[in-house]
């Protein structure tokens, strides 16, 4: 636990960006739900930003939202689920993450954090995310899919860790065998001591 505490301690600038990025999303939702809903498109700059309310029962990008009613009755409360242990997956990640060898994936993985924060926390609070950010040429020529804040964290976070493993080369610290015989051994002769 001390470690833990160490490592947030160290690396508090990115679970702070986390944050940030949550509460600008929960921000832009809670402005949406309130004024937008009842005009439901809202032009932004042209037919290239455009704010159209919109109800995801599904993930990201309004995947999985048209499912049959049995499946779609289940689906929020699974995604809620997977969502959570992500997220714990995530925070684990990025507290063994070295940031000055892996400074790209350190970065992809607060943005992940944040905007899975966002949309677990929607989630929980309507049963539905909240996705109004629509984007194309004109009325015809769009992206498919309507999306918020935390989606688009989450997609670009995607991409810096791809750029950071692909074109950077960053990688998890691999332990050779030694190394991990001696942790082994450390702990082994740890819980002995306090044995005895």
């Amino acid at each position: 636990m001390k470690k833990i505490l160490t490592e947030i301690k160290a690396k508090k600038i990115y679970f702070l960006i986390s944050v940030l990025i949550f509460i600008a999303d929960m921000v832009s939702k809670y402005f949406v739900d309130k004024f937008l809903q009842p005009i439901y498109i809202k032009k932004i700059i042209g037919d290239i930003l455009v704010f159209a309310y919109t109800e995801n029962y599904g993930v990201a990008f309004g995947f999985l939202n048209n499912l049959p009613e049995t499946v779609k009755n289940i689906m929020p409360h699974l995604l809620k689920i997977i969502v959570a242990v992500a997220m714990v997956l995530i925070f684990f990640i990025m507290i063994s993450i070295n940031p000055k060898k892996q400074k790209l994936s350190m970065i992809g993985f607060t943005m992940i954090l944040g905007g899975a924060l966002g949309n677990l926390v929607d989630r929980i609070m309507h049963g539905y995310v909240t996705d109004f950010i629509s984007m194309g040429f004109n009325e015809t020529i769009r992206f498919p899919y309507h999306y918020n804040i935390a989606d688009a964290s989450i997609t670009i976070g995607i991409a810096v860790i791809a750029i950071g493993v692909f074109f950077f080369k960053e990688d998890f610290e691999k332990k050779s065998e030694t190394e991990k015989i001696k942790e082994a051994i450390k702990k082994a002769v740890e819980v002995k001591e306090e044995d005895d």
